[in-house]
């Protein structure tokens, strides 16, 4: 499954024990610097980015009545909305230490070296690597207690940087951690700890919410807001295949979207995804720009009722279509699959937009080389 970012925060309160850190939102500012009781603090963007320091995304010596002023500074950086605030913790560079560990098929892969912090790139061949815990120069109950917490919570990677090793004692100063998706059930993070680094568009929140309110699955990311092939596609295989296709032949900077809807979802439900992903195809620049509508076999997606949202969405936004010379490829299959392509086949002939309709008797792949022939034409 996929591998997921987990805030700073989160991170830390996983790994280490006493840990005082503080979260602050956008929506709760107030309350949240409330808990602050510390003379100094540092207080962090806490989205998954690297190199902070380096961006200015890092206030230093904050206090209580500073801090709301330090994030609303950070937050106008790139229109932030999570932030970490800890107590500084004097310390000289000789200090920092690196480590991170990664989940691999062989076991745990370990990486270390006694000169961390911001530079540790500048010298890879201080980075040692081991395949056992017990041969890294560290505590190894701090080790242990790492990939414990790694394997109770499905985390496959750890990166701490800078890392305080005073005695027995590790403090972790940065610490950066991919969890699995899939044990999303298991571990005792969930989705509101999960980051993501960018801002999302008013389109990807909108489905966002679309999923939250339905029993279907909608998922929608923009790649590339001027892309040139964009994708309504039906099914997490159906979406990887096609996506992976277009990476194969060097033109995965084409990709406009990737997400998929299923899970039998409703006639207006696909009209209002349709919708969604029509208007960001709309404000492009690309020259030339190309719809795939596709999917696998579906087990119970009705393909004449998802269809027929679809065209309402298109329906919608015909003109627009037309004038921007864009061209819908189709390959689908699935219940009632012959009305539904019998009916998408007439509407997109009839306004002069279809490039090519197939059914599940075509390989799926031949839609996305059918786009990409029309959009590099």
């Amino acid at each position: 499954m996929a591998r997921v970012k987990v805030t700073e925060h989160k991170a830390k309160s996983l790994l280490q024990s006493e840990y005082s850190g503080i979260a602050i939102h956008s929506d709760t500012i107030d309350d949240d610097i409330a808990q602050m009781d510390k003379d100094a603090y540092i207080i962090k963007v806490d989205q998954g980015i690297k190199k902070r320091g380096k961006q200015g995304l890092i206030a230093l010596n904050v206090t209580k009545d500073t801090a709301r002023k330090a994030v609303l500074d950070l937050a106008k950086k790139g229109d932030f909305t999570r932030f970490i605030a800890e107590p500084m913790l004097p310390h000289e560079d000789s200090e920092e230490r690196y480590l991170s560990i990664d989940r691999t098929r062989k076991g745990f892969q370990i990486l270390y070296s006694d000169k961390g912090g911001v530079e540790v790139e500048e010298h890879p061949e201080d980075i040692q690597r081991y395949s056992s815990i017990d041969d890294v120069p560290l505590p190894i109950k701090f080790l242990e207690h790492v990939t414990e917490v790694m394997n109770r919570e499905h985390l496959s990677f750890v990166e701490i940087n800078p890392l305080l090793v005073r005695g027995d004692t590790c403090i972790l100063l940065d610490a950066a951690v991919l969890a699995d998706s899939a044990g999303i059930w298991q571990a005792s993070w969930e989705d509101a700890d999960i980051v993501d680094a960018r801002t999302k568009t008013a389109a990807e929140i909108a489905i966002e919410e679309l999923n939250n309110g339905s029993p279907a699955s909608f998922s929608l990311r923009i790649l590339n807001p001027d892309g040139a092939i964009w994708l309504l596609l039906s099914g997490g295989g159906a979406s990887i295949t096609i996506a992976d296709e277009a990476a194969n032949q060097n033109k995965a900077d084409l990709i406009g979207n990737y997400g998929e809807y299923s899970g039998g979802p409703t006639r207006e439900e696909t009209q209002v995804y349709t919708e969604a992903v029509i208007k960001q195809m709309l404000s492009s620049k690309a020259n030339k720009k190309a719809l795939i509508i596709a999917g696998g076999v579906a087990n119970f997606t009705d393909v004449r009722k998802t269809f027929a949202g679809i065209i309402d969405a298109l329906a919608n936004h015909l003109d627009a279509i037309k004038m921007a010379g864009i061209k819908v490829y189709v390959r689908r299959g699935g219940p009632n699959e012959k009305e539904g392509l019998r009916v998408m086949n007439d509407f997109l002939t009839k306004h002069d937009i279809l490039g090519s309709m197939h059914g599940s008797e075509a390989i799926l792949t031949d839609v996305i080389d059918e786009a990409l022939e029309y959009v590099d034409a």
